[in-house]
């Protein structure tokens, strides 16, 4: 009995935990993105690891399908039932459904696709890789379950050759039965209320004036509401109606069979059908707490078999995203217990959330609410949050916390976290200032993590005085006594009661009293001293705040510098794309001159006017001809080419800033030195030639999965888009995604023009964890 209860005790503390961090609506946001049975199931009864190694293997998964989303986009998943139900199901009727059957033949279709998808990725995903490797290959089966089922459900009429025959015979009876009315309805039409026959209960029937119902032959099948119309089936159809309706029972009787064989093969391979549907819905929910995981902009923990919370920018993921305050907290083995104080409704029950929250989630494989996080595995989560007063078992406010923290200290380990709300509340002040101050020293002793929000000045003296405590303050706006919500480690925080009430109305006398009985207490010495460290710590977060502004707004202009920079980079790659066009240009007009020259000279009859106006027609070229300058030292003797007259010779003299040049090609001519340059002699047999340039370097370069063009000009803009692109298709990635933001259109309006031109891709609006409309997804083919 004492076991009993002890569970009992044990299973209501787990469940107040998902109670109070509201778990349940995190599961809500979760479960849009689940597709299968099993994987809903696994969502509705999920809980906290409490192993290392179990939390270790759990998030490590996540790491890699959440990288692998934000890369090659989702895994083909498709809806699937719960297997172990259907093959019950099975067993108990014998027979299963077109719909049941048709549905264990996607599983086998999603594990086909899932093989794909892997075996392209499979060497950056070994996790995933060994899920997808465990499916059973039920391809023989699938074949069956598509030759004898449609995707509508539809019995094939190949299913079976019984089945085509009778259907046969039923559209054979049908066409005859529509001539045969079509000419008894010519017949009797005088005495019809309409040309055409109408379907009652399965038969077809003549809508006769009931005035002539006896002009008829028939049986009659029913009477319009008005009265005036009876339907009669003529005598001449009810024989073939009923071989019709005959051959219908058939064709359900045979469709029967054919499902019941069709659910005997899957029978035969049950364990494998049941395999596949663990696996697709295990790669399901992860998918499912990845993408919610994304969606939140969450980031995997870091996990350490040490006591630790370490949070960065932590959020409340349930908290509006655009006015919830980041914050972050920390506690160890060194700083185990950390006070929270300061103003009633400042915070202090939401940061207690937010910590619980992100180690809760963490512990539940799901990415964490922050900028940074490293967290130690804990086997419980104690908390008492909130007011616990319990009308059904007459317990006050008061007796129902006492009544929770002793279950909690009777309980509590060094492997846990515990959190209290205004711990000692709701007595007389002196006896609960004393009762937290002692159950503060037991938590100490027991080792165990704990954040406690509280007001009692013994709490904070006590986090002064102890190694293992740290005092901790939710900030205040004393200029216009409002909460900013930011929680501050290392300094205690007031209360600021007695502000808040002169603010709300009450009389400055009433205040003004309070102020002399605190000091006649000797509290208002320690309360000005407490005023002097929360200014310094507030002008200390106005600092902080004013060198992040800097920060950011130095990172943004590094940005347009790195803009400016490509775009003077494009400017400067056109230019000199212009430039090598014209220089190939001239170079071409050159060597189709100089091959006619050198035709010229190889005529060796040519008299001396004709090499004087050859030799003029050199020099023509080299004035004319855009030639590289070189800064080189030239000799007499040297081997040379003339570059942009594309020959070679041997410097033979030097006439002022010219040198005479013996060409190749047998005859002389004059040359700016600084338009020669130095090559290989080839009458030098040692000497070695340059080593070519390594151009694989230039293929290693990071290109990031999404790119920013918020803030730019459409021109900018697309410059930049383009290169990315251009960057994309190098590295072979299979999605990336463009931020354009919301504004005006016209960055999205000109991405989308271009990605339009695009052969070798497509492109849609991002999802709700991608960006939505301010973000397009491009995935190339």
């Amino acid at each position: 009995m004492i076991i009993i209860l002890i569970i009992f005790w044990y299973h209501k503390i787990m469940q107040n935990i998902y109670q109070t961090f509201e778990f349940n609506k995190i599961q809500e946001e979760i479960y849009p993105y689940l597709k299968s049975e099993r994987a809903r199931d696994y969502l509705s009864s999920l809980t906290m690891a409490s192993s290392y190694e179990e939390l270790s293997n759990l998030l490590l998964d996540l790491e890699e399908i959440m990288t692998l989303i934000r890369k090659y986009g989702d895994l083909p998943l498709s809806p699937s039932y719960d297997a172990l139900r259907l093959i019950d199901e099975a067993k108990k009727s014998g027979i299963l459904t077109a719909q049941d059957i048709y549905m264990i033949g996607e599983d086998i279709k999603t594990s086909i696709a899932l093989y794909a998808f892997i075996k392209k990725i499979e060497l950056l995903f070994p996790r995933i890789k060994d899920k997808i490797l465990r499916f059973k290959d039920l391809t023989n089966l699938k074949k069956e379950i598509d030759r004898v089922i449609s995707p509508s459900l539809f019995i094939k009429d190949e299913a079976s050759p019984e089945l085509s025959r009778i259907r046969k015979d039923i559209r054979k009876s049908e066409l005859l039965l529509e001539k045969k009315i079509t000419t008894i309805a010519l017949s009797y039409k005088e005495y019809l209320n309409d040309d055409n026959a109408t379907l009652r209960d399965g038969h077809l029937v003549l809508p006769v004036k009931t005035a002539y119902k006896n002009k008829v032959p028939g049986l009659i099948y029913d009477v319009s509401d008005s009265g005036n119309t009876t339907f009669i089936e003529p005598l001449d159809l009810v024989q073939l109606n009923n071989e019709i309706t005959h051959l219908k029972i058939q064709e359900n009787e045979e469709i029967r069979r054919i499902l019941k064989a069709l659910t005997g093969l899957i029978l035969l391979q049950e364990e494998e059908i049941i395999i596949n549907n663990d696996i697709i819905a295990e790669l399901d929910f992860l998918s499912g707490k990845a993408k919610y995981s994304l969606s939140i902009d969450g980031v995997i923990a870091s996990i350490n078999k040490n006591s630790i919370i370490s949070l960065k920018k932590a959020r409340h993921p349930l908290i509006d995203q655009r006015k919830v305050v980041a914050n972050d907290y920390y506690a160890d083995e060194e700083k185990r217990i950390i006070i929270i104080s300061g103003p009633n409704a400042g915070g202090k029950t939401v940061s207690l959330k937010t910590i619980g929250l992100c180690v809760l989630l963490n512990q539940c494989g799901i990415a964490v609410p922050a900028m940074k996080a490293e967290l130690g595995v804990f086997k419980h989560i104690y908390i008492d949050i909130g007011d616990n007063q319990s009308l059904s078992d007459n317990l006050s406010t008061f007796s129902a916390h006492m009544y929770q923290i002793g279950e909690i200290i009777n309980s509590v380990g060094g492997k846990d976290l515990v959190l209290l709300d205004e711990l000692g509340t709701g007595t007389d002040p002196k006896e609960g200032e004393a009762l937290a101050y002692a159950l503060t020293r037991y938590l100490e002793g027991k080792k165990c993590l704990a954040f406690i929000s509280s007001h009692f000045e013994a709490l904070k003296e006590y986090a002064f005085l102890s190694k293992n405590l740290d005092n901790s303050s939710m900030l205040f706006d004393e200029d216009n006594l409002k909460p900013t919500y930011v929680f501050k480690q290392g300094a205690p925080g007031k209360s600021y009661a007695l502000s808040v009430a002169s603010r709300y109305g009450i009389e400055e006398k009433i205040v003004e009293d309070a102020r002399n009985y605190l000091t006649s207490k000797g509290q208002s010495e320690s309360d000005e001293l407490t005023s002097v460290l929360l200014k310094k710590i507030n002008e200390n977060s106005k600092l902080e705040k004013a060198l992040e502004e800097k920060s950011k707004i130095l990172e943004s202009e590094r940005k347009r510098l790195e803009v400016d920079n490509a775009n003077l980079n494009k400017k400067r790659d056109n230019l000199l794309k212009d430039v090598n066009e014209e220089k190939e240009r001239l170079i071409n007009k050159t060597k189709k001159e100089l091959d006619s020259i050198i035709k010229m000279l190889s005529n060796g009859d040519l008299k001396l006017h004709e090499v004087i106006e050859l030799k003029k027609r050199i020099e023509e070229l080299e004035e004319n001809t855009e030639m590289d300058v070189f800064d080189e030292e030239i000799k007499v003797g040297d081997y040379v080419s003339i570059p942009a007259l594309n020959m070679n010779g041997r410097v033979t003299s030097f006439k002022g800033k010219k040198a005479k040049i013996n060409s190749d090609s047998g005859f002389s001519f004059e040359v700016e030195v600084n338009k020669l340059h130095k090559i290989l002699d080839p009458e030098n047999k040692n000497v070695k030639p340059k080593p070519s340039k390594n151009y694989e370097d230039i293929l290693r370069f990071d290109v990031p999965l999404e790119l920013n063009i918020i803030g730019l000009r459409v021109d900018e803009a697309r410059m930049k888009l383009e290169k990315y692109i251009d960057d994309v298709r190098l590295k072979n990635f299979h999605q990336v995604r463009i931020i354009h933001g919301f504004g005006s259109g016209a960055l999205r309006k000109m991405t989308h023009e271009y990605l339009n031109k695009q052969k070798d891709l497509t492109y849609r609006l991002g999802d709700a964890y991608e960006g939505g409309a301010g973000a397009t997804v491009v995935i190339f083919k």
